[in-house]
This record gives C-alpha cells, sequence and structure tokens, in this order.
C-alpha cells in the first residue's frame, strides 16, 4: 500500500496543508488557538491564521520542518513535523499559556532527541502505512542529525496512534497531567512522552 507514497521536503505551497494537517493531528485543539489570535479577525478561517504561522521562518514551527506524503496526482496524504532538540532542555517561559506547560515540560524531557511535534495523516489514507513511512523519514532525519533517538507526544487515550508508535519501538518514558485550553473537550488525563533510542 504504502508503494504508491511519495515522502518529500515541504516547499512555501505546502503551507495550507501542513496547517490543516497540524490541526488533524491536534484533533481540533490548534484551530481554536488561532481562532483566538489577533489576525483572525481579518481571516474568515483559523487555518488561514496557521497557514501564515507556518510560513514564518522564526520559529521551529515553520514549513522548512515539514515532510510531506504525497498520494498519487499529487493529494497530500500525511505530514511530519518536527526538528533537533538541543542537548539541553529549554526551560519553559514563565508568559506561557497554562495549557502549553505540560507540552513544553515534555518537550525540554526530549534534549538531544529529532522530536516529532506533529504527524498528520488525513483520513481516507489512514491504516494504509502514511504513518508509518513518515516515522521512517523521521527517523532519516534523527540519524542526520546525530541526535540520541526521535521523541514525541501525544495523549494517553489516542490508543490508535500509541499502537503505532509502540510498533516502532517508541515506549513512554514520562508524562505530566493535561491543562486544559478554554474550551476543550479533549478526553485524555495526560500527555506522555514516548521516546525510540
Amino acid at each position: 500500500m504504502t508503494a504508491e507514497i511519495t515522502i518529500r521536503p515541504a516547499r512555501p505551497s505546502d503551507a495550507s496543508d501542513i496547517a490543516l494537517l497540524i490541526n488533524v493531528a491536534t484533533h481540533g485543539g490548534i484551530a481554536r488557538g488561532w481562532a483566538a489570535e489577533d489576525e483572525a479577525g481579518e481571516s474568515y478561517d483559523p487555518i488561514e491564521i496557521g497557514r501564515l504561522e507556518v510560513l514564518r521562518d522564526d520559529e521551529t514551527f515553520n514549513w522548512r520542518n515539514a515532510t510531506m506524503a504525497d498520494a498519487p496526482a499529487g493529494e497530500v496524504a500525511g505530514m511530519l513535523l518536527g526538528y533537533r532538540e538541543p542537548q539541553k532542555g529549554r526551560p519553559v517561559p514563565p508568559d506561557t499559556a497554562p495549557f502549553m506547560v505540560p507540552l513544553l515540560e515534555l518537550e525540554a524531557a526530549a534534549e538531544g532527541t529529532w522530536f516529532i511535534s506533529m504527524l498528520g495523516v488525513h483520513i481516507p489514507w489512514r491504516g494504509r502505512g502514511v504513518g508509518s513511512r513518515l516515522l521512517e523519514a523521521a527517523d532519516g532525519k534523527r540519524r542526520a542529525t546525530a541526535a540520541g533517538g526521535l521523541s514525541l507526544i501525544v495523549e494517553d487515550v489516542n490508543a490508535d496512534a500509541r499502537r503505532l508508535y509502540e510498533r516502532h519501538g517508541f515506549s513512554v518514558r514520562t508524562s505530566r497531567p493535561m491543562a486544559r485550553f478554554p474550551g476543550s473537550t479533549a478526553p485524555g488525563r495526560d500527555w506522555l512522552l514516548m521516546v525510540k533510542d
């Protein structure tokens, strides 16, 4: 099934697809944040705010750190967003929104690894090996950056994603209780840091 999938670096023209798949990966949660941003008043859709964020070059959260999985005829099937963590974890800035604190604490605990910030696959392509192909691409990036492993954060209740990651050699290293974004209905209780050494 995965022979039909092509893995490639993202381009600026992928920014809309990247923003959409980031929202897919966060189960719609990030769109609530984008909708609350100051620029949202000028946009018809929070995904447009995400697209603009992905186009910025001053963050780790940008198109340059994305890898795309293309299906036949150029359809985007999925996306990986990640980067190498520094050898020493960064402290959480004191002005961080409370719902982000546990996520940034876990990311800091992933020091020296290649961190998978987001992995999203469109519904018609799930269960067809796209996630596995993107995880293989992440492993290639780990080797290319001499990172000490791969890491990612997943909700405790996301059983399908956890099974995928466990099949690829990831295991839970530590966890933090979730802090809710205002208006969130996420069913999970904990964020899990999973690592593949």
